[in-house]
């Protein structure tokens, strides 16, 4: 996760992609639980078994000088879901 002015973008890539659905991002103000899901619908996979891929969503919905916590779930086709994180970043005026 890294921050900018008005935004957080938030990068992530997989090395291959078994029957992976897609992923779903997950917000909160504390590191240790109250996280919201911020994306409207799932991140459709990109990648394949043997390939993987590169994904990127800009959080807009920040507010100066805050930090945000972020998880990333992965979803597969039997809609299994894994949880990966947290990582965080803080909004400033400047990278």
């Amino acid at each position: 996760a890294t921050a900018a002015f008005g935004n957080v973008k938030i990068q992530w890539a997989t090395d291959s992609e078994l029957e992976n659905a897609g992923f779903n991002l997950y917000r909160s103000e504390k590191e240790n639980g109250g996280y919201v899901k911020i994306n409207a619908a799932l991140i459709p996979a990109k990648g394949s078994p043997t390939q993987g891929a590169s994904y990127e969503f800009v959080d807009r919905d920040v507010k100066l000088w805050k930090t945000y916590y972020y998880k990333l779930e992965d979803v597969d086709l039997s809609g299994k879901s894994t949880m990966h994180g947290p990582v965080s970043a803080t909004v400033k005026l400047f990278r």
